[in-house]
Order: C-alpha cells, then structure tokens, then sequence
C-alpha cells in the first residue's frame, strides 16, 4: 500500500480536518461536521468520540428554539475543549506579553510585563520563562499546555524559529525557538508578528471576503504586514515577505532598517490627534501601493493602526485613492482589526496549536508520554 493510503493516515488526516474544523469555528453540530467533512455520519461519530476521549472537544445537547436539526433527535454541538491551551509571546521594545490561549481561539489569561530598556533575546527568554512558569502553576488539574507561539516583530526564518532581524529590539540571529523551548521544555514556533495577526483575523475575525486580505499591524516596535491570498498565508521564499512599514513613503528621515522615508518613520504609535490625519496619509501611500500589487478585497488595521479607519477616515481614504488604481480600489474595505488587541496573541497561538491540529492523535500520545 502506497505511502498516505493507509488506514492510520486516513484516520489521522479525518481526525485532524475534524478538529481543525471544531477549532477554527468554536462550535459545530455533528449534523454540520458530517456536511463539511464529506464523511459518513457513523464515521464522524467514532472520530467525534475519539477526540473527546483525548481531552480535546466537548459535546453537549443543543438547546433553544434552534436546537433541532430535521426530523427526529437534534444534533450534538461538538466545542473544542477550553482545558487545551496555547502559549502566545509578544516582545515589543517596551514589554513581553505573555498569554494563555485556549483551543478555539479564546484569549483566557494575559500578563504584560514591561521592561525598562529594549529586552535583548535572552532577557525575552528569562521574563516569558518566568511568567509561562506562573500561568502554569495556576492552571486546573488535567489540563494540557501544548506549545508556544511567538510573535516578534521582525524577520523570522520560520523553519528554524530563528530571528533574522529584528531591527527595534536590536536582535540578529537570534535563535529564539531553541532558547525559549530550553528554558520551558515546551516547543516553540516563532514568526513575524503581523504574519501571525493576518493568521487570527483571516480565521477568526469574521470579515466576510477575507481570503483575499491584507492585515497591517502597528506596534512599539513598528509596522509590518501580513498578505492573505487565495485564503493562504503569502510567506515568501524565506518567511520574510510583509514588511510594509519599509515601504517608501516620503522624506529622508533614517529608518532603523538602514533605509530612509520608510512608512514606519512617517506614522509611528507617539501619534497624537493633532497629526493623525497627516500620518494616514502617509500610510494612504503605502496602502495603495499595496493594493495595486496585491488587489485585495479587505485592509485590516491593527495594533495603534485601529484608530485611523475612524478617526482619520476622511484622510486615510483620500490618500489611498490618490495611491491606487481606481478599479482594485474599488473592491477594498478599510476596517480596524475585530480581534483588537488580542489578534497577536490569537494568531500566535495559532501557530502553536499548529502540530495539534495536523496530527491530534499523535500529538496527544507523545503528550501523554511525556
């Protein structure tokens, strides 16, 4: 029997498409899953039953006046178990934020610890070991810490976790995964944190037409992008591509990337109400360059980004019209980030509930095994 054909992966690739599922949309009734799956009813059962066993969904009757499916015995709503959690870590020049997240994409415990000068890798390490140590300790009997993801807003060469740079904290060749797993023992899968915030909105921000997205993310640490196509994440050859915020949008003031007039030297998190609507249309520049290169259907704005869809609409919108091609233009929706500020955490969590979600039988025995 040829490599992929047999009956373990067959079960492993059905039991992964049905977590994946349960995860992504927080809750589906067996009915809908046995719809979504294309799989047998009985089938989708056993699968169901096997999940649950390992700790990983929860089923429950349905109630209320839509509980009934058809004819005859409603359908059982299937929920990802809340005792199944991720590790999300966010460095930024001014503090580490630390979050626990929950399978389903819930953001149940946050600690943000500042620091009072930019954190070196090893300081980043020592203040998330600490604060993962204590989140640990607190957790409920039985439950099951899987991985952790980190956000660093910077450039991440994803197959090794390894910062490349990461130009406002000063980092280079940071191998952070290996150093973050050997002070908590528990995997680490590090990317760029806008690539992980387009990751959370595309999934679980509830923007209609957001497979064809662009999410901007501004932070202490600056502003970077992350590009959704065909409803899949556009990484580049290396896991660089995104970096929007060293697009040149005017002037000659020095970026920390070496370059000059890049769009983070223009708009910047110290913006005040006074010189917002001078700042969106700076950013107007780089968002239309971006939408005649990527035509998009949605923009998403997150980070201190929120504030200009609203508060600098008129200015923002006048700036990109001035920036793109009337017809890609036309098909674009400027919003903020629905996730507000918890979009990094859910999407790095995302990322570490990455190896769970491919392979949730394997993954839980190895857990158990340890």
């Amino acid at each position: 029997m040829g490599i992929g054909t047999s009956s373990d992966d067959v079960r492993r690739r059905n039991l992964s498409a049905v977590l994946t599922l349960v995860h992504r949309q927080r809750a589906l009734t067996r009915a809908e899953l046995t719809r979504r799956t294309g799989l047998s009813r009985s089938t989708v059962k056993d699968l169901v039953a096997e999940l649950a066993d390992a700790g990983l969904v929860e089923e429950t009757q349905p109630t209320g006046s839509g509980a009934a499916v058809g004819v005859g015995r409603p359908s059982p709503v299937v929920r990802p178990s809340r005792r199944v959690l991720a590790v999300a870590v966010n460095p930024e020049i001014d503090a580490v934020t630390v979050a626990l997240v929950t399978l389903g994409g819930a953001v149940s415990e946050t600690a943000r610890i500042p620091t009072p000068t930019i954190p070196s890798a090893a300081d980043m390490v020592r203040i998330a070991a600490a604060a993962i140590a204590e989140l640990r300790a607190a957790l409920p009997a039985g439950c099951l810490l899987t991985s952790i993801g980190l956000a660093v807003p910077g450039l991440v060469h994803a197959p090794g976790s390894t910062v490349q740079l990461a130009p406002h904290l000063g980092w280079h060749d940071e191998k952070v995964g290996e150093m973050l797993h050997a002070a908590t023992d528990l995997t680490v899968l590090a990317a760029n944190d806008a690539n992980v915030g387009a990751v959370a909105e595309h999934l679980f921000g509830g923007h209609p037409h957001a497979d064809h997205m662009v999410y901007v993310n501004g932070g202490a640490s600056g502003i970077g992008a992350g590009f959704v196509v065909a409803g899949e994440l556009l990484e580049g050859a290396e896991g660089y591509a995104g970096e929007l915020g060293h697009t040149y949008v005017g002037g000659d003031l020095p970026c920390h990337c070496g370059a000059v007039g890049c769009l983070e030297t223009q708009v910047t998190q110290s913006v005040t109400r006074g010189d917002l609507d001078e700042q969106a249309r700076y950013l107007g520049i780089a968002l239309g360059g971006a939408i005649n290169v990527m035509n998009p259907r949605l923009i998403v704005l997150g980070g201190f980004l929120r504030a200009f869809p609203e508060q600098a609409a008129d200015a923002l919108h006048a700036a990109v019209a001035r920036h793109s091609m009337a017809a890609p233009r036309a098909a674009v929706r400027i919003v903020a980030a629905s996730l507000g500020f918890e979009t990094l955490m859910i999407g790095a969590a995302e990322l570490a509930f990455g190896p769970l979600l491919a392979d949730p039988a394997g993954y839980r025995a190895a857990s158990a095994a340890g």
